[in-house]
């Protein structure tokens, strides 16, 4: 059996709301960032008249989430989702760096700071016109180099003070955390995300994950260990949201 799918905008008090009705058995309401938008999905059996009393009965609700979402916007307080287009700000390392997408270049490929003469900006040049999943993937392939380049040596450095092995470092997306531990397979995972914070939130992530080949758990030993092997750590995690 096919899944059935209608998508479609209503307005109601004022309030444009995009609706969806599909096979579901109840209904859902969010009202999403950075604007707002009042997004509704809805089973299949919901009328109109239906859905529009439960839109008045939430309406005082909606309006109020909804300026309360525009104003931390406003505040800069919500991230607004990349286009990695030119203009945009984009982070390496802590350092803020403004976006300049090259079209028709000879070759797919990003440029930083010293590459360009400009310490201020990254060039994300494409060999055509190229949509957002193609940017992205270059920005993502851009970021893991750099921290498939960084990290060794910060491994390197604590395993000498904590007498451990690391048998790997991975890199990959998170959405929730920084890095994993595998005890028993000595492997790190970090998140592709560090390589826009400061190289010593960097640092303090490495050293918390090494410091799990030493005690598994988050405890008053973990973090004795954490002070005793980078005493600042503390100092970058209390910066890890300001960029």
């Amino acid at each position: 059996m096919g899944v059935f799918s209608s998508k479609t905008e209503i307005e109601i008090a004022g309030i444009k709301i995009f609706l969806t009705q599909k096979r579901i058995r109840n209904l859902h309401l969010r009202i999403s960032a950075p604007d707002g938008e009042v997004r509704i999905s809805a089973p299949l059996r919901y009328g109109i008249t239906r859905l529009r009393e439960f839109i008045l009965q939430k309406i005082e609700w909606i309006k109020k989430n909804q300026i309360r979402i525009r104003k931390l916007r406003d505040e800069g307080k919500i991230i607004l989702p990349k286009k990695f287009i030119s203009g945009e700000e984009h982070y390496f390392f802590g350092e803020k760096f403004l976006l300049e997408l090259v079209q028709n270049s000879t070759a797919n490929k990003v440029l930083c700071g010293v590459e360009v003469l400009q310490r201020n900006v990254i060039e994300l040049h494409v060999k055509k016109l190229s949509n957002f999943a193609q940017r992205q993937k270059l920005m993502d392939n851009f970021y893991r180099k750099h921290l498939k380049e960084v990290v060794p040596g910060m491994v390197t450095k604590y395993e000498e003070k904590m007498g451990v092995a690391v048998a790997e470092f991975r890199v990959k997306k998170m959405k929730t955390r920084w890095g994993t531990c595998n005890v028993k397979a000595r492997r790190i995972w970090l998140s592709l995300e560090l390589a826009k914070k400061p190289l010593g939130f960097l640092e303090s992530t490495v050293v918390h994950e090494m410091v799990h080949l030493l005690e598994r758990g988050h405890n008053k030993k973990f973090y004795g260990l954490m002070d005793q092997f980078m005493p600042e750590w503390q100092i970058w995690d209390k910066k890890k949201t300001e960029v």
